[in-house]
């Protein structure tokens, strides 16, 4: 870019962005808005020997190899817990909903 266009006025006022990496845009979840949101998997479920779909989904978990699985479950509450810096002070708000799986498609 030539020196004569990046002097050039835009008509529009550029924005303060001085010393900021990257701004997060302002999403609003709750009267907590965390700052960082995940979402945590528990449970098991037991296969019935019985059934060859059971025993085919079984044998087609392999380690190493990724693996998509319809699940549901049971979503429980948030949880809230806070992240502090190494002064002690908070520096992020976490909140994890987590989710008990009970029950997998196996067809």
């Amino acid at each position: 870019m030539s020196a004569a266009l990046a002097d050039a006025p835009t008509g529009q006022d550029e924005p303060d962005t001085k010393g900021k990496l990257f701004e997060m845009p302002k999403i609003e979840i709750d009267d907590s808005n965390p700052t960082a949101v995940t979402i945590a998997f528990s449970g098991s479920v037991t296969l019935d020997r019985s059934q060859q779909s059971d025993i085919d989904l079984y044998n087609r978990l392999k380690a190493g190899k990724v693996f998509h699985l319809h699940v549901s479950g049971f979503v429980k509450g948030p949880k809230t817990t806070h992240r502090r810096d190494s002064e002690g002070n908070v520096d992020a708000v976490m909140q994890t909903k987590s989710l008990v799986i009970d029950s997998i498609d196996t067809a």
